[in-house]
């Protein structure tokens, strides 16, 4: 089972203990002990660090990124003990995304609270020891789909300013998973319509498996899977040099005149090494249908090229034909793969891990 996320909103404040008159835990720090020790992911955005050049005027981009968080998360809690503007508009935001959201708070609350919460606390502790006792739960299906439903608002958006076109989440094994195609992108001036779910097939792994993670996440002006001049290859060969990746997986759509659903090439410096690997992922998706390698007729993208040769990483391409990518229409198929290859990133990022030691 997969742990649920909380998303905590908020001021930070000092409780006070009225009767010793000392200053307790902030409820921060209180909220991460109790629920992290239950099994549940905290997310704390006061976590984040942020360089001087990220701290633009205006907060933009932390609220851009507090936005994506709460994306990514499956509930927030959410203290307005203090009120503040911020925490009412994430509440808002988070009710609007299909999230549970719990408030603690002083009675009696706002109609807008009490319409946009499913739980109300005057008193923290009985706020995590609701949300200890009764989690939100996380259905893969439905995580998919809000996911998408937030990319797919930026499909065919150019990045703001000084933003990058990609977003990468980093990850506990020695596995990068990358979506280059995961939103609209252009190859020889022609526009390309993002290959749709593999962005959200791509960070369900990474939430799944804790791998690294790499997705287009605006409308890449050149296809990174083409060009190597490009931010995204140039943030992958960033992440790579690091030392934390010992393989590499592209997560593709396949082309709609391809006969097979899955396809699975395999490149690199060592390329019985690179076999092996592609042989044992076959191996696993075998359980959906026959799995099909289109080395023979196909050229290799100047992306596997530039990472198996110039990286020197192996690397894996999974193409996937469009009802592997319909989880609101096939939720099966959907379902199925992700956990297949979630298996096999678990295995393999083991046993880099176990080799590296």
């Amino acid at each position: 089972m997969i742990a649920s996320s909380i998303y905590l909103s908020g001021s930070t404040i000092e409780a006070v203990n009225p009767v010793a008159a000392i200053a307790e835990p902030d409820w921060r720090s209180l909220a991460m002990t109790k629920l992290q020790r239950s099994g549940l992911t905290v997310v704390n955005p006061l976590q984040l660090t942020w360089s001087a050049g990220e701290l633009d005027e205006g907060g933009e981009r932390q609220v851009r990124r507090a936005l994506e968080l709460i994306d990514e998360s499956d509930a927030i809690l959410a203290n307005l003990l203090r009120p503040s503007y911020g925490t009412a508009m994430e509440i808002f935001y988070a009710h609007r995304r299909g999230k549970v959201v719990t408030v603690v708070g002083q009675t009696p609350f706002s109609p807008w609270v009490l319409s946009h919460s499913q739980a109300r606390f005057q008193d923290i502790n009985h706020a995590l020891d609701y949300l200890i006792d009764e989690p939100p739960q996380f259905d893969l299906i439905s995580w998919a789909l809000r996911y998408e439903g937030v990319l797919a608002e930026r499909y065919e958006q150019l990045p703001p300013a000084g933003e990058p076109d990609y977003q990468f989440l980093g990850g506990d094994l020695p596995v990068l998973v990358l979506a280059p195609h995961a939103t609209a992108f252009f190859r020889e001036g022609e526009f390309q319509n993002a290959e749709s779910f593999s962005g959200a097939a791509t960070a369900l792994l990474h939430r799944q498996a804790r791998c690294h993670a790499l997705m287009s996440y605006y409308c890449c002006v050149a296809d990174p899977l083409t060009y190597l001049e490009t931010p995204m290859v140039r943030a992958l060969a960033d992440i790579v040099k690091a030392g934390q990746v010992g393989l590499v997986m592209i997560v593709l759509g396949s082309q709609r005149h391809e006969s097979s659903g899955l396809q699975v090439e395999a490149l690199a410096s060592d390329q019985v090494l690179g076999d092996e690997l592609a042989s044992r992922l076959r191996l696993r998706l075998s359980a959906l249908e026959p799995i099909t390698s289109d080395r023979s007729e196909r050229a290799p993208e100047p992306l596997l090229r530039f990472i198996a040769y110039e990286l020197g990483v192996p690397v894996l391409a999974l193409r996937m034909h469009k009802r592997y990518r319909m989880p609101r229409l096939q939720p099966e198929p959907f379902g199925q793969i992700v956990a297949l290859v979630k298996e096999f990133i678990e295995e393999t990022g083991l046993e880099f891990l176990r080799s590296a030691s």
